[in-house]
C-alpha cells in the first residue's frame, strides 16, 4: 500500500515519541527517504505517494519540509495534518484537519517502518543526510549546483541505489 509521506512521518513521530527520542526535519525527511528507497528494492513498490527532489541538502519530501519547517533544527512536538475539504460549494465551503495514519494492519509496511527504525534511528539528521550524500547515490547523481529546485530523484534511481546496497550488503 502506498502512504501519504505525512502519514509515514506521523509512524515516525509516534516511533520516537514511545522510544522517547527526539525527531528534528531533517532526520525525518532522511528516514522517510530511507524506507521509501528500502520499499522500493525490497516490494518494488513505493511507500510514499510523492515525489523525492533533490535538494542542495539532500532528497526532500516537499510536504514534510512545509510541514515542519517551523520547528528549523529543533525537535518536532506535533503530528503532521491534512486538510479534508468536506464541501466545495462556494457557499457553504466547510473543511477540517485530520492526522493521516499507516494502516497497522499492513503489516509489510509496519515491519518495514520498524526496521528503519531500528537501523537509521539512533543516528542523526546529519549523519543521515550525509549518508544520502556518497558518491553514486540518486541525490548526488541528481543535484548539482545549478539543479532547479523542484528536481524530482526518479524513482527507478532510488529503487536501483537501494537494491544495489541490498546486494553489496549481502555479498
Amino acid at each position: 500500500m502506498t502512504y501519504s509521506s505525512k502519514a509515514v512521518a506521523n509512524y515516525f513521530l509516534e516511533l520516537a515519541k514511545n522510544s522517547n527520542e527526539h525527531l528534528t526535519p531533517m532526520k525525518l525527511q532522511k528516514l522517510i527517504y530511507f524506507a521509501h528507497g528500502w520499499c522500493l528494492a525490497i516490494y518494488d513498490r513505493p511507500l510514499i505517494s510523492e515525489t523525492v527532489e533533490a535538494w542542495r541538502f539532500g532528497p526532500v519530501v516537499p510536504s514534510i519540509y512545509h510541514e515542519f519547517k517551523v520547528y528549523g533544527s529543533g525537535n518536532i512536538n506535533s503530528p503532521a495534518t491534512e486538510l479534508d475539504i468536506e464541501d466545495l460549494s462556494l457557499d457553504n465551503l466547510s473543511f477540517s484537519t485530520y492526522i493521516p495514519e499507516i494502516d497497522l494492519s499492513d503489516s509489510e509496511t509496519v515491519a518495514l517502518l520498524n526496521k528503519i527504525w531500528d537501523i537509521y534511528g539512533n543516528y542523526s539528521g546529519i549523519a543521515l543526510s550525509n549518508a544520502t550524500h556518497l558518491a553514486d547515490s540518486p541525490w548526488s547523481q541528481v543535484w548539482r549546483v545549478d539543479t532547479p529546485k523542484g528536481t524530482d530523484i526518479p524513482p527507478e534511481l532510488i529503487k536501483d541505489y537501494f537494491k544495489k546496497l541490498a546486494l553489496d550488503k549481502n555479498n
